[in-house]
C-alpha cells in the first residue's frame, strides 16, 4: 500500500501544521504506537501514553486497526520515508494484541480543568508548555507549535491560570494517563510580584 500526501500548496492552507506535512505527522504517530506496542514489559502503558494525546476518535481507530492485525495473525513491517523522515517498525500479531488490549480496556474520559502554577518552560518542537503546579509537579500542556515561543516569553516564571481540556485514560491496572490541551492562559490574579 502506498500513501501520498496532498501537494505542498494544499498543505499550506491547513491551519496549525507549520512546516510539517500533515500526513507525515499522522503516520509518525502510528509508528510511535507500533513501536511502543512492541516494547515488551510495560507495553500496554506505553501504548496508552502514545495514543492518549491523539484523542478518543483516534484511539478507537487504532483499536480497530490493531484488532484486524491481531485477528489475522499477520506480522506487518511498516516503513515510511519522506524528505524529512525515514522510519521502519515491525508490528507482530502479538504486539497488535497488546495494543488492542490496552486501547479497548482503557476507560477514556474528557473534562475541562483549571490549573494554577508557574510557567517553567516549553518546547516549540513538541508543541508544549510546562507549568509547575504545587502538589502535582510539572504538567506538560499541548498547544499550537507556533504559539509556544510567545507564551513562554510572556509568562515565563510568572504565576498563571491555565484552562485546559483533559483527556484521561484509566488502564485496567489502575494507572491513569492524562493529556492536557491548552484552552486559555492568563496571569493569576493576586499573584505575588
Amino acid at each position: 500500500m502506498i500513501l501520498e500526501g496532498a501537494a505542498d500548496s494544499a498543505q499550506a492552507e491547513l491551519p496549525g501544521i507549520g512546516t510539517d506535512a500533515l500526513l507525515d505527522r499522522a503516520i509518525n504517530r502510528i509508528f510511535d504506537v507500533a513501536d511502543r506496542a512492541s516494547s515488551g514489559i510495560g507495553a500496554e502503558e506505553a501504548v496508552l501514553d502514545a495514543a492518549l494525546p491523539l484523542g478518543r476518535r483516534v484511539i478507537k481507530h487504532l483499536s480497530e486497526l490493531s484488532d484486524v492485525l491481531a485477528s489475522s495473525g499477520t506480522d506487518v513491517t511498516l516503513s515510511w520515508e519522506t524528505k524529512a523522515t525515514a522510519r521502519r517498525a515491525s508490528f507482530s500479531s502479538e504486539s497488535a494484541e497488546r495494543c488492542r488490549s490496552a486501547l479497548r480496556a482503557a476507560q477514556v474520559e474528557d473534562s475541562n480543568a483549571r490549573l494554577e502554577g508557574t510557567v517553567v518552560g516549553g518546547s516549540k518542537v513538541r508543541g508544549v508548555i510546562e507549568i509547575e503546579v504545587e502538589g502535582s509537579g510539572v504538567v506538560v500542556i499541548r498547544t499550537l507549535k507556533e504559539d509556544v515561543t510567545a507564551l513562554v516569553a510572556a509568562y515565563a516564571e510568572r504565576h498563571v491560570v491555565a484552562d485546559v481540556h483533559v483527556l484521561t485514560a484509566r488502564s485496567p491496572g489502575g494507572r491513569e494517563h492524562r493529556s492536557y490541551a491548552l484552552l486559555d492562559l492568563s496571569l493569576q490574579e493576586n499573584a505575588d510580584e
